[in-house]
């Protein structure tokens, strides 16, 4: 590594790579519009050119009292479960919200640089994964 963010993939990548989870089974049932597939869908085309953000579709997360579900985690990060994610109005919210997960050093960005899908819709933080083996 050379420090230099330029050699090193661009100047705005991430420092930590971040994966978004989606539920993509989600569903509101007061036809609100809240869908996973569809918010996968957006998140895929306002991602597809921004370095070191993955998706992966999960077909459920088990929290279905709080559509959409998505999940912010990286390697050696905290990780986030966030509900109530609206596929109509928070796409670069949610976008923001991974980016201020990568910035932070061990993935807990200080409250004023989360918006309001991250400050609003925590529904659990979960450890890293411990690095030493049981």
């Amino acid at each position: 590594m050379s420090g230099d963010p330029a050699a090193e993939g661009g100047e705005h990548r991430p420092p930590h790579p971040v994966t978004i989870d989606i539920c993509v089974s989600c569903r509101a049932a007061d036809g609100s519009g809240r869908d996973g597939r569809l918010l996968f869908e957006r998140l895929e085309t306002a991602c597809a050119s921004l370095p070191g953000i993955a998706l992966r579709a999960v077909e459920c997360m088990a929290v279905c009292d709080r559509p959409v579900t998505v999940a912010l985690r990286g390697p050696g990060l905290w990780s986030y479960v966030i509900g109530d994610a609206d596929p109509e109005t928070q796409v670069e919210e949610i976008l923001a919200s991974a980016r201020a997960v990568a910035a932070s050093p061990h993935g807990v960005p200080r409250l004023k640089e989360r918006p309001p899908v991250f400050r609003h819709g925590v529904i659990c933080r979960l450890l890293p994964p411990p690095t030493d083996p049981v």
